[in-house]
């Protein structure tokens, strides 16, 4: 029995922070390119303090954070940080019920997903700039096993 700490991206909650930012933004531009932004440094003061906000807002709405604890049986995945907004819930897959594991198209995201016997298909998506979690390691752990269980 291994656990692994991973982040996943809410993609619903990822798109409308975008949204939101780039509305933001560009009333920003049309109030500054009037008015002007004052001088040079004030520019760079918003451009840092507008990503410092940015990075804290992706990191608040956009990330969750799972533990998945992976065995021989099956696969748990508990949320310790769920998405603002959104009803995910704790998950048990047996590994018996598993069809297919695979990853998304999307170079940007990684998309897992778990094909299961009943024809559901659940998904996870992973940022390619989230760091400091397992995510790598908990794929390799599902691959082998799942590879495994299927001969």
């Amino acid at each position: 029995m291994t656990t692994y700490k991973v982040k996943l991206v809410s993609q619903t909650n990822a798109a409308i922070l975008i949204v939101g930012v780039l509305t933001v933004f560009i009333c920003g531009v049309l109030y500054f390119i009037p008015h002007g932004a004052g001088s040079n440094g004030s520019a760079w003061l918003v451009t840092a303090v507008s990503f410092g906000v940015v990075y804290f807002l992706w990191q608040r709405f956009v990330t969750g954070r799972t533990e998945w604890t992976i065995d021989a049986n099956e696969i748990s995945i508990i949320w310790t940080k769920k998405f603002p907004f959104s009803g995910e819930i704790d998950l048990t897959i047996k590994w018996d019920n598993v069809k297919e594991i695979s990853k998304g198209p999307d170079p940007q995201y990684y998309c897992l997903r778990i094909k299961l016997v009943s024809g559901m298909t659940i998904k996870f998506y992973h940022d390619s700039l989230t760091t400091r979690d397992d995510f790598e390691e908990c794929l390799k752990t599902l691959n082998q096993i799942f590879g495994e269980k299927s001969k």
